[in-house]
């Protein structure tokens, strides 16, 4: 019987588990250029550079109505160690402060992944981020419409924040030319009965996929998609297509599905400093409204070099 090619398998493995999963409500800020930081959505990818690497950057999203969703966010990953069979520790930390109208989070998270190197030039990550969130919620900003409203947990309650653990897991499979990845967030789904009886924030399952194709000369094609499943909300469904000259400007196209056109760049200012911007065209109703968004993203490498000690299409 002829063996499963690597790749295939990882990729038929992960499918099933997304099936086989629950998945939950919609309750975390999607971004845009989540090529430019993969770090922020999948614990696994820490140590993916032998030093110091440092992501932040801020989202406004459907710019020109008021209370509309902002999200800032920060990390930092590197390599903690190698062992002596190859494979490579890594570390990192994550934060994320996300506000629409009078809702908002701020998550602050610390993240281990262990790096296995296997055959044919194939490794796999997995890593874990565990931490807290503080959930706040501004009641003198709600009007309410219908006095009915005012019997809701969430308004009646004395508890305006809360502090909750949080817990999140992912898998990187991955070569010099192809990469999936897997990410659970939210994993064990806190509760918040303050704000009403079995009232959870919910699991979100993600995965990931890309390659890099060489073209003529500088030249490289990024295709990437990914897929993101909570219950209470449609599949998003997001996938682009990235043009490389010379690993100095990264340019291409999006599409989120019934949501966003997406248009996107990364430019390397330094050998260690890049940054990245992208812009969604609003297609779905709120285009009636020229509802866009921004997002901007620095990239900080405290190496001389921008290099990846771990070859990866995800990292070049």
């Amino acid at each position: 019987m002829k063996q499963m090619p690597f790749h295939r398998m990882i990729g038929l493995s992960v499918l099933v588990l997304l099936i086989a999963g629950q998945v939950q409500a919609q309750q975390l800020p999607l971004r845009t250029n989540w090529q430019f930081n993969y770090f922020q959505e999948n614990p696994a990818f820490a140590g993916f550079s032998d030093c110091l690497e440092l992501k932040a950057g801020f989202r406004q999203q459907w710019a020109g109505f008021d209370g509309a969703p902002q999200t800032a966010f920060a990390n930092l990953q590197g390599e903690l160690g190698q062992s002596a069979g190859g494979g490579i520790h890594g570390f990192g930390g994550r934060v994320t402060d996300d506000s629409a109208g009078p809702y908002g989070f701020t998550q602050l998270d610390l993240a281990y992944a262990y790096h296995l190197k296997l055959s044919q030039g194939w490794r796999l990550a997995a890593g874990a981020a565990v931490g807290f969130m503080q959930y706040r919620l501004s009641l003198g900003e709600i009007v309410l419409p219908d006095f009915q409203a005012g019997n809701d947990p969430a308004i009646t309650s004395n508890a305006n924040q809360l502090l909750a653990p949080t817990m999140d897991f992912g898998l990187w499979a991955y070569n010099k030319y192809t990469f999936w990845g897997l990410s659970v967030q939210n994993l064990i789904e806190p509760s918040v009965d303050e704000w009403g009886l079995d009232t959870r924030f919910r699991r979100h399952v993600s995965l990931t996929g890309g390659s890099l194709i060489r073209l003529d000369g500088p030249w490289s094609f990024h295709p990437a998609g990914s897929l993101r499943f909570a219950a209470g909300a449609p599949v998003a469904v997001d996938v682009q297509a990235m043009f490389d000259y010379d690993e100095v400007i990264r340019f291409g196209l999006g599409y989120r599905n019934e949501t966003a056109l997406s248009g996107l760049v990364t430019l390397s200012l330094m050998e260690n400093i890049t940054i990245g911007y992208a812009y969604d065209r609003n297609v779905g109703p709120l285009s009636q409204a020229s509802a866009n968004t921004h997002e901007f993203t620095l990239g900080v490498l405290a190496c001389p070099t921008r290099s990846g000690h771990v070859p990866c299409a995800a990292f070049q």
